[in-house]
């Protein structure tokens, strides 16, 4: 079992309230990326050129995440945290331009544990991504590029044989999942439709052979490739 991983360790939290949130609201101002807000808080107090601890410790933080409601996540080494406690305690810190900071806070590191992955991969998964990826790429998809691309791209899986990925491929038809025109394989996707014209005896048998049913004939229409 993989080991817990501990995330965002050694980090501030600065809890803000934008200054005049009503007045930018109504007038549908845009909300500011996380980042932006950071690079505004740093900056704030790298200009503290009277306090050279503060000024030095600012230009030293690290941007560690943005949660909803203005909290800023801010990483450092420890001795520049603390002096980012200190300020605060002395009310010298300053606020990101557009905020005031109404809280600042140690955090605690959260516990990941990650999720084991198993060693199997589906083949018929994996052959789905791949046609999407060459059809994204305007590649032809044939069984024979189809092979290429699973040696380029998929290292670490089992180069299927002929039969097996005519088999997997066949089975994907039918369930819909890709479909297959003169000019190679396509991803069926919400723009596609499908078009299944019937015989005239639909569900009927043929007389001279009753152990055959009719041939349906199934049309594909892509909206995204043209087809």
């Amino acid at each position: 079992m993989a080991r817990p991983v501990q995330l965002a360790p050694g980090s501030l939290a600065l809890v803000l309230c934008r200054l005049e949130a009503q007045e930018a609201a109504a007038a549908g101002a845009e909300e500011p990326s996380g980042r932006a807000v950071f690079r505004a808080f740093r900056r704030a107090n790298a200009r503290c050129f009277w306090n050279s601890r503060l000024a030095r410790a600012a230009s030293r933080l690290a941007f560690q995440g943005w949660l909803r409601r203005g909290v800023l996540l801010v990483h450092a080494p420890p001795a520049s945290l603390q002096v980012l406690r200190d300020a605060w305690c002395r009310r010298a810190l300053r606020p990101p331009r557009g905020f005031r900071i109404r809280a600042v806070g140690d955090v605690f590191p959260v516990q990941m544990n990650p999720i084991a992955q198993s060693q199997f991969i589906p083949l018929a998964e994996v052959l789905c991504c791949a046609v999407s990826d060459m059809n994204a790429a305007q590649t032809v998809v044939t069984q024979e590029t189809l092979l290429e691309h699973l040696v380029k791209h998929h290292p670490g899986i089992a180069i299927p044989s002929q039969d097996i990925l005519y088999t997997t491929l066949g089975t994907l038809i039918k369930e819909r999942k890709i479909y297959h025109t003169g000019e190679g394989y396509f991803i069926v996707t919400p723009q596609t439709y499908f078009i299944t014209n019937a015989a005239p005896h639909e569900n009927k048998r043929d007389l001279s052979d009753e152990s055959h049913p009719m041939p349906t004939c199934i049309t594909y229409l892509d909206t995204e490739s043209g087809i």
